[in-house]
């Protein structure tokens, strides 16, 4: 894809290379967006879920809901080859009716394709689990004043709307952003340099140190809470230009961390020091300037930067009113000012110091004996990068591995595969986090060829998903307007891999003693093996229907997963002997030993 003439070239020369978005047409600008500001690793198995479908979308591209994030984004997308000066403003105004239709309203008056989307919005709101709410109108056109006044009236739909329908969720952030070239091309950059704000600034400090490693430089001191206020009023949010969430904003909780912020810096500055974890910094550079004459200020002298650690703490401080900014003269903060040169280790820098796109637990399982032998056993299996915690994020979006398996989705194909949609859809997190849960699919019995098994079959159903979404409505045979039926349920792709798992012993005519022994007969990679479980998916998804009351609601019932299963099952069995070629040709290639 290429952009209209005046596009920045950057950002969307790098789309351009994107060749796997092409299939997404519109929306695969918005989903490359949500990968360059979120870090997401795996945007297909996003994009399989978060996409709604089909033409009565209600003005409505995508709904992506992260639970451990806590955080919704309601996204239109539009993309032209033609060169204009602006984004058409009337499909900002259209995100007013998303909005509407997300929120408010029986659900049984919603299409199909937005139905289940909103169902899990609702509930997630229901469930006070909702902290950021955005909408997103993302497009490839220079932003402009009249998208922008759009936008803020639908800012101000969705504010009515979620204090009406849920009076008790505690949203922190509502907000409706304009996705254009300039923003687009600020989440490429920030993926090459991460530091916006590239003044220079002098900083009284009270002493300090400095701390070096081969490939960086830091100087360790106290800044007082006067300086990063007055630093806030003036650069606001681009200070968080590593972040990827920015400043979350203060709400009367005690769930919200920044109103204990600002209370300790209003109330007992003295013990600020103390009581707060500090900020850590990027900088271009540094010099360390002691005291000229007793009596003087030592000084730190920096040029630009970039808060990765402390975005809650400054913008705390920062938001503070002039009669509660009276101590602050009294508030020291911890702060370590960092220079690093090294990409891969500055991206390394940002992510695990960025307390707002928080360390993933799967970053403290990479070092675990289990993934240090399943990267070692990954080295044998072709067309594979298994990385096992070790993750590239924003990098990745640019310098995308094509054959990377991301930790999430293996995650997610383990716990589906072994009996567990639930928690592949709703608790990925719970992997990682849990060791007993960590230890039912990673354990002594889980090789990189199992792996390959389980992580190609979850590939195979969302393929089957994309073929069917790319069909248009009107040209959808019954049978495909049944599979879209099911498939744009959330969860639905997880229940359908544990469904299949269920089945392995009819499809192979012989019993599997260990499930954790399946693996293919040659040393595949998972794209080889994608096209081995192809056949298999197409013959299991007539009987999807089978799953849908299990499916509706989001997997919360194991009873009604189970049940569900069962009677899949039973209709796999009964039409077995129908598919017995293709069934016999699957068993062929498939060991469990």
């Amino acid at each position: 894809m290429t952009a209209a003439d005046a596009t920045p070239p950057t950002v969307f020369s790098a789309f351009a290379g994107r060749d796997d978005l092409q299939a997404y047409g519109d929306n695969g600008l918005i989903l490359f967006a949500l990968q360059l500001s979120l870090g997401i690793d795996d945007i297909h198995s996003v994009a399989a879920t978060a996409l709604t479908d089909g033409n009565n979308d209600k003005k409505c591209d995508l709904v992506y809901v992260d639970l451990d994030r806590e955080r919704v984004i309601v996204g239109q997308a539009y993309f032209t080859q033609k060169n204009s000066k602006e984004a058409p403003a009337n499909k900002a105004s259209d995100l007013n009716t998303a909005v509407t239709w997300l929120l408010k309203g029986p659900l049984e008056g919603l299409p199909e394709n937005l139905r289940y989307a909103a169902e899990e919005v609702r509930e997630a709101f229901r469930a006070d689990k909702v902290r950021e709410f955005d909408i997103w109108y993302c497009h490839n056109l220079p932003e402009s004043t009249n998208v922008r006044t759009e936008l803020d009236q639908v800012a101000h739909t969705a504010k009515a709307l979620i204090s009406s329908e849920f009076p008790n969720a505690r949203t922190t952030s509502i907000s409706a952003s304009e996705i254009g070239q300039a923003r687009l091309e600020e989440y490429y950059l920030r993926t090459r340099n991460p530091i916006s704000v590239t003044e220079t600034f002098r900083i009284p400090i009270q002493g300090g140190f400095e701390a070096s490693g081969e490939k960086w430089r830091s100087f360790c001191t106290s800044v007082q809470g006067a300086w990063l206020r007055d630093l806030w009023k003036k650069h606001e949010s681009d200070l968080m230009s590593p972040n990827v969430r920015d400043y979350l904003g203060i709400v009367r909780s005690e769930r919200n961390i920044n109103y204990g912020i600002k209370n300790t810096a209003r109330d007992m500055p003295e013990n600020f020091w103390v009581y707060n974890n500090g900020l850590t910094i990027l900088v271009n550079s540094f010099s360390h300037q002691e005291p000229a004459s007793p009596g003087d200020t030592a000084h730190l002298e920096i040029s630009g930067m970039g808060i990765i650690n402390g975005a809650q703490t400054t913008g705390s401080i920062g938001t503070l009113g002039e009669a509660e900014a009276e101590r602050l003269g009294d508030t020291w903060i911890m702060a370590r000012f960092v220079k690093c040169d090294d990409p891969d280790v500055l991206a390394d820098i940002v992510k695990y110091n960025n307390t707002q796109n928080k360390v993933e637990a799967s970053d403290f399982r990479s070092k675990d004996a289990v993934q240090d032998r399943l990267r070692k056993e990954f080295e044998k299996i072709p067309d594979s990068d298994y990385r096992g915690g070790r993750r590239g994020g924003t990098k990745d979006a640019i310098e995308r591995s094509r054959n990377l398996l991301p930790d999430s989705t293996v995650a997610q194909a383990l716990a589906a595969f072994h009996g567990k949609p639930n928690i592949a859809y709703n608790d990925t997190r719970r992997i990682w986090d849990e060791d007993g849960v960590y230890a039912q699919f990673y354990n002594e019995k889980t090789t990189a060829r199992h792996v390959v098994f389980t992580y190609s079959l979850l590939r195979a159903v969302e393929s089957a998903k994309l073929e069917i979404s790319q069909i248009p409505d009107d040209q959808r045979t019954a049978a495909q307007a049944r599979h879209m039926s099911y498939f744009r349920q959330r969860g639905a792709i997880h229940l359908m891999v544990s469904a299949v798992a269920e089945c392995l012993e009819t499809i192979i005519t012989s019993a599997i003693p260990d499930r954790f022994s399946l693996h293919f007969s040659d040393n595949v990679g998972p794209k080889a093996a994608e096209e081995v479980w192809k056949p298999i998916v197409a013959s299991c998804l007539p009987f999807a229907h089978q799953l849908t009351d299990a499916v509706s609601g989001g997997l919360k019932s194991a009873d009604r997963v189970a049940s569900a299963i069962t009677n899949f099952q039973a209709m796999v069995e009964a039409t077995a002997a129908s598919n017995e070629d293709s069934y016999a040709e699957f068993a062929r290639k498939v060991k469990y030993s």
